[in-house]
């Protein structure tokens, strides 16, 4: 069944994402029989499909083909409050759908549109689930989020701080903010390269960057009401910070 039929499988807050910004489109088709679908393995050579990626790719298009959304972002760029919204794309590419043998996880991954920008990379996903890029369209395979749902989550809660007041936050205040008392780690949302805590006034995001020349840990941090505010800015300062509410 269509996430946007059942979305039993997402929190209340990416329910409420989907219901505020969502719409079906009809996904691309593949023009012919997926049983006929040949990719290129590991050597370059031709071969048919193999059936975990038929299978992969046909639970794709009935899960999420068509989907369309779109998330809103805020930033700090140059000391200046930044917000955009982008939309995000759930289709394979119907006859044109490219997939390639992963030599270092093994499986396979296939093509499919993700978000709606000019990119040099590839949005991915993977026959063991997970949603990947390779950076500059030759690089190899790189997880970016271990599920579908768990992407989603995170772009619910991306969306959710837009409104929220962004921080610039610099290597030097990360430490600080881990003095924050009461965040909540947000395990939907959440995996190894990429983790979001919560109270009900500040949220911090941190994750790793997808540059194999300058890997790093980036950090970004948004706060709400007076309350929020002052957390922060007292961590910053390095000064005692209250602690924030748990979120209930």
């Amino acid at each position: 069944m269509h996430i946007l039929e059942d979305p039993s499988e997402l929190s209340t807050r990416a329910q409420d994402l989907l219901r505020r910004t969502a719409r079906r489109e009809r996904p691309s088709r593949f023009g012919l029989p997926i049983e006929l679908w040949r990719v290129r393995d590991r050597t370059g050579r031709l071969v048919p499909a193999p059936m975990d990626l038929i299978i992969r790719c046909e639970g794709f298009e009935r899960r999420f083909g068509g989907l369309r959304y779109e998330v809103r972002r805020s930033r700090v760029v140059n000391g200046d409050r930044h917000e955009t919204a982008r939309g995000w794309e759930y289709d394979h590419l119907g006859p044109r759908t490219a997939a390639w043998q992963d030599p270092g996880r093994g499986g396979w991954y296939f093509e499919w549109t993700g978000e709606r920008v000019s990119k040099p990379c590839r949005d991915l996903i993977h026959t063991d689930g997970s949603v990947g890029t390779d950076v500059d369209g030759g690089s190899p395979y790189l997880p970016i989020a271990p599920s579908l749902l768990h992407l989603i989550e995170s772009h619910a809660l991306t969306d959710a701080v837009a409104t929220w007041k962004p921080w610039p936050v610099d290597s030097l205040a990360v430490s600080a903010l881990e003095l924050l008392d009461g965040l909540v780690v947000v395990p939907e949302a959440s995996w190894g390269s990429s983790r979001w805590r919560l109270s009900d006034t500040v949220a911090v995001m941190d994750h790793d960057s997808w540059d194999h020349e300058n890997p790093r840990r980036r950090t970004l941090v948004w706060s709400r009401e007076e309350t929020g505010h002052r957390q922060v800015q007292a961590a910053l300062n390095g000064d005692d910070a209250p602690t924030p509410r748990l979120r209930r």
